[in-house]
């Protein structure tokens, strides 16, 4: 448990900064490019660790971490007593590839990244053109057993707002659950152009539903059960809620803890100690990290960054 209360029962795992995509609002879980990557071993090691402190949780991201050759020992490494959850975010493109090895590595389930089913605006938003591989990935990992999937689509004015029912059907038609998620402002022009408010999208989806509810672990997300479909609803991170209900720390891909996503000016690094054989040390390094976390977005009466 960390000074405000948070306790930590997840673990983010940045394996790679690697892609192959170039998405215009991809944040790179927060991070700066760094050309270092761990090991199975240590990302293995570290996990054990965070195990020990009570992390139930592990989600292996990137970049695009299908793109690291030893993906599936690094899903092996993450395996632990403890852990009840290993789970992915993929863009998908390489999963019909490695579906099935990762599902027996001890791979639970994976999240897509999939803005629109449109060919054409799929090249655009993500500068490549490999929509039909993203859907072979897709029912590669169902016949493997890499559910639920979620479909993770940034709604983008101009671009995709008119696919959210299209995409809720299609999930729902293959027993997947659509995670609707608002733009995050990082590079200003592309978000004004872009941004699109869920508002109106939650009232239309509200009108609709057969039940709501609320993840209150997950930053009070609401999740709409809709007669042909699921949705859940991510806010930006740029509010207190998100905060208040964060109960997760990031590794980066060289080995530092990252307590909180909006900052880089109080890593820790573990991986070091990890390297050294040191576990008492790793161990300290990651209680520093807990201590470390501070909601970004706090009352305005108290915090510059409160909206």
């Amino acid at each position: 448990m960390d000074r405000y209360g948070r306790t930590i029962n997840g673990l983010r795992i940045s394996v790679t900064e690697s892609c192959n995509f170039n998405c215009f609002y991809c944040h790179r879980e927060g991070h700066p490019r760094s050309s270092q990557e761990m090991s199975p071993d240590e990302i293995g090691s570290i996990v054990k660790i965070a195990s020990d402190f009570g992390v139930e949780k592990i989600k292996i991201t990137g970049g695009e971490p299908l793109l690291r050759n030893d993906i599936v020992d690094i899903v092996a490494a993450s395996v632990k007593p403890g852990i009840r959850e290993v789970s992915m975010t993929t863009n998908g493109t390489l999963l019909s590839e490695k579906a099935q090895e990762l599902a027996e590595a001890g791979l639970d389930r994976v999240n897509v990244s999939l803005d629109t089913l449109d060919a054409e605006k799929f090249a655009k938003i993500t500068r490549r053109g490999a929509l039909q591989k993203v859907l072979d990935g897709i029912a590669a990992a169902q016949e493997a057993g890499l559910v639920p999937i979620k479909l993770n689509m940034v709604l983008l004015k101009g671009m995709n707002e008119d696919e959210v029912d299209r995409m809720i059907s299609f999930a729902g038609e293959h027993d997947m659950i659509l995670q609707l998620i608002e733009l995050v402002d990082l590079n200003g022009e592309d978000f004004k152009e872009h941004h699109l408010t869920l508002e109106e999208i939650e009232r239309r989806l509200a009108a609709r539903a057969i039940a709501v509810r609320t993840r209150r672990l997950m930053q009070s997300r609401r999740r709409y059960l809709l007669p042909n479909g699921e949705v859940e609803v991510v806010r930006p991170m740029h509010n207190t809620r998100f905060c208040a209900h964060c109960h997760r720390l990031r590794l980066t891909p060289d080995g530092y803890l990252k307590p909180c996503l909006m900052r880089n000016d109080n890593l820790v690094d573990i991986l070091s100690w990890v390297q050294a054989g040191d576990t008492d040390g790793a161990k300290k390094a990651f209680v520093e990290a807990v201590m470390r976390r501070e909601p970004y977005f706090k009352r305005a009466d108290k915090c510059p960054h409160a909206l």
